[in-house]
């Protein structure tokens, strides 16, 4: 084994670890967020608007990070990004007025639409085309096991500080504080640069972003899906365990479950399907799991019990474990050396054009019934999001499809 092949496996162990503690602080209060949210007092109409100007405020932070991956270093951008997550839990332990809650909110997206994208860029440069999808898969899995336990770890702290409230929610903010600054340090210690790229200013980083986007008329399309993955999924998510709670009665054990459940399947699947992508291609098996994600929301809406909204989530998680495929494409539309400046200018278009989304998803479910925003939602994906995933050209044979793509002159 080379050096540089001993600092890329390096890279990626160090990324690794790093993600799945992550994981686990990250999804503790991941159940309890929106309900927090309402319980300090907002309504679910506030809480839609809160997120779409937190979506909004998102984009421009979010844009920075993925550019100076490109203009200054991938490991700078990545670090900047591990501290905007940690002061997502620091707003949400405050009391919670208006500012806090949307500052939290803010911070929350960057380091899920930011800090997440860099990271996979990094994780990308860290590994072989033909090992990508696997590695990812891997990841995925390893992080879906710290993740697992998470929420029922977190029930139970919610139960011990009062249940389903601000004083038993609130503790759950400051374990993952605490458990993303241990976790932000292997990153500090171990996370290095392993690919070098063009050293290039801003206004040359976002010109060139433009005309790779003008150029190659799929990354267009690709735009497109990601601003409708707000009307699918940040105008149903926000309001899921809400309807769980409000509507279907659940309590903090039953959400804790739903996200074990949830965890569990995406850790069944993700190595299955990290490996099938590397094998059929990427587009094939985001397609082929797809109807899985229509399959959860029918069972959640219908679901009689706790145990076939445990049993609906089990499904969620089978279908989120294509998450894995989907980040792999993602990153592979453009060269390596354009990745930063591409989820750049991504950031830039999509975000304030999906910044709507969880209003209307608020509107929806106050003013039409709880169960339109995720009907909407999935419709939205069907007919619309699912023929633009089609027609997006297969990034597994990575010479044929860099021969297709136009780079800027």
């Amino acid at each position: 084994m080379d050096d540089d092949e001993r600092r890329r496996k390096r890279n990626y162990l160090a990324l690794l670890v790093r993600r799945t503690l992550a994981s686990f602080f990250n999804n503790m209060p991941s159940q309890y967020m929106n309900i927090y949210i309402l319980e300090i007092g907002f309504t679910e109409e506030d809480l839609g608007f809160l997120n779409s100007v937190a979506t909004l405020l998102a984009a421009l932070p979010s844009a920075a990070l993925n550019f100076a991956a490109d203009v200054a270093s991938r490991r700078k951008a990545y670090l900047a990004g591990l501290l905007l997550e940690m002061l997502s839990a620091v707003f949400f332990l405050l009391n919670g007025g208006v500012f806090p809650v949307l500052l939290a909110l803010v911070f929350y997206l960057v380091s899920f639409l930011g800090l997440r994208i860099v990271e996979n860029i990094l994780v990308a440069d860290s590994l072989r085309g033909k090992q990508r999808a696997f590695g990812f898969g891997v990841m995925n899995s390893l992080t879906v096991v710290a993740a697992v336990i998470a929420p029922v770890a977190a029930a139970y702290i919610v139960n011990a500080f009062g249940g389903i409230s601000v004083e038993g929610i609130r503790p759950v903010f400051l374990v993952q504080l605490l458990g993303l600054a241990a976790s932000s340090t292997i990153a500090l210690l171990y996370v290095q640069d392993v690919r070098e790229v063009e050293e290039i200013s801003v206004v040359e980083a976002l010109r060139g972003s433009l005309d790779i986007v003008r150029l190659n008329p799929w990354l267009k399309r690709w735009i497109l899906l990601e601003i409708l993955g707000g009307y699918v999924f940040s105008m149903s998510m926000p309001f899921e365990m809400i309807y769980a709670v409000k509507v279907k009665g659940a309590d903090e054990f039953v959400l804790g479950f739903m996200g074990l459940a949830m965890n569990l399947g995406s850790f069944i699947a993700s190595p299955l399907l990290g490996k099938l992508a590397d094998k059929i291609g990427r587009v094939k098996t985001i397609l082929l799991v797809r109807p899985l994600y229509y399959l959860s929301v029918i069972l959640f809406l219908a679901s009689p019990s706790s145990t076939h909204l445990i049993l609906a989530w089990f499904i969620r998680g089978l279908w989120f474990a294509s998450v894995a495929p989907f980040q792999t494409l993602a990153v592979e539309l453009v060269p390596y050396d354009y990745r930063g400046r591409w989820n750049g200018i991504k950031a830039l278009i999509v975000l304030p054009l999906r910044s709507p989304s969880s209003l209307l998803g608020g509107l929806l479910y106050s003013k039409v019934s709880p169960e339109a925003p995720f009907i909407t939602a999935a419709l939205i994906d069907l007919f619309f999001r699912v023929p633009l995933i089609y027609s997006t050209p297969e990034t597994l044979d990575r010479s044929k499809y860099l021969k297709a793509f136009k780079r800027t002159r």
